[in-house]
């Protein structure tokens, strides 16, 4: 009755829509709009995860900061920037695996630096410093000398060399341009169509000194198990903490356990003794037994009484000898086969008693 009452129900429901986010490329390419956007504009685009080959034909590069983890790469970059290249560096919400439906966040990074040490090297020597801060929100940003409507907020500041504080900030370097945006979120798929992103983008990247194609670096090459991690670590906790489990189950102690004690295959004297009277009861009732105990009473009650009694009750003599009515005495001396083991006792008592009674 409960699983009909639970299956019933009350006849209604509810229906609830949930926005989880694009399918396909998009799901995977956070800027794939982004990309297409600029394809319109006549530009040649490469999007790709892992490290871009920086050539001459190259003019702008939009790289997370994140990817710029090694001074070999701050090395290359800075040398591809000073000959006329233009980076676009994003810092926070850049890789292309962050979920922009997502309410929930995993944050690792507590009071790390928001950029790598090499790279943030280079962006002081660049006269740019990122650190973080207070919380900073735009309405509105400014390239090349146009103001755009925009919504970005990020608790990650670019400071110049004028010491303000910033969203987003751009230095010449060398015959190039660098650009740091702290929040990457109106250029990713979810927010480019959303005020003037889409804009501002293309104002960045015609900004750039030189004409070229524009790479676009989602993330970092990522491994395997950095995969599984970050789109399956429900089912990999829960793997680890069966494996340890398991592990602590089947682990050897420590030491060796103590080994049980086979059982002796030798017998106390009783314990024979117990075997042998269950054998001789199993075969004749214990008449093998009571024979030989008989057969030398009789012998002895026979020369005994010959001495004075050679006319007499011979089971009366014995009885009067020890002590025993003349039924007991004859009973001991004929009952081949006692009924049961009380009956056997009380044979074999009065046949020791007669037997100490001769000696």
């Amino acid at each position: 009755m409960l699983l009909c009452a639970l299956l019933a129900g009350c006849g209604g429901y509810t229906t609830r829509k949930r926005e989880i986010g694009y399918k396909g490329k998009a799901r995977l390419d956070a800027y794939l709009a982004a990309g297409r956007f600029l394809e319109k504009n006549g530009y040649t685009v490469v999007s790709k995860p892992g490290w871009p080959g920086l050539d001459h034909d190259l003019a702008v590069a939009i790289v997370p900061a994140s990817v710029i983890s090694t001074k070999a790469y701050v090395r290359e970059l800075g040398e591809w920037v000073a000959d006329g290249g233009h980076l676009i560096c994003l810092v926070e919400h850049a890789e292309s695996y962050h979920d922009d439906w997502s309410t929930f966040r995993m944050r690792f990074d507590g009071d790390e630096e928001p950029v790598p040490e090499a790279l943030g090297d280079w962006f002081g020597e660049t006269g740019l410093t990122v650190e973080r801060g207070e919380k900073i929100e735009a309405k509105a940003l400014r390239a090349a000398g146009e103001r755009y409507e925009v919504f970005a907020e990020s608790g990650i500041g670019v400071t110049d060399s004028g010491g303000k504080r910033r969203l987003m900030g751009q230095v010449e370097y060398g015959e190039g341009l660098l650009t740091v945006m702290a929040d990457a979120r109106p250029f990713r798929n979810r927010y480019i169509a959303d005020h003037d992103h889409a804009a501002l983008l293309l104002a960045l990247v015609e900004a750039s000194p030189y004409e070229g194609g524009v790479v676009i670096v989602r993330d970092a090459a990522l491994s395997l198990w950095t995969l599984l991690w970050r789109h399956g670590w429900p089912a990999l906790a829960g793997l680890l903490a069966v494996t340890v489990f398991w592990l602590w189950k089947n682990m050897p102690r420590f030491g060796p356990l103590r080994r049980a004690e086979a059982p002796s295959s030798l017998r106390d004297y009783d314990h024979h003794l117990e075997a042998l009277g269950d054998f001789q009861w199993r075969l004749d009732k214990g008449a093998a037994l009571l024979r030989p105990l008989r057969d030398s009473v009789l012998d002895r009650a026979q020369r005994l009484a010959a001495v004075g009694h050679r006319d007499g009750d011979l089971f009366e003599w014995i009885a009067q000898r020890a002590g025993v009515t003349r039924e007991r005495a004859q009973r001991a001396m004929t009952h081949e086969h006692p009924g049961d083991a009380a009956s056997f006792t009380r044979v074999l008592a009065d046949l020791q008693k007669i037997h100490l009674s001769l000696s």
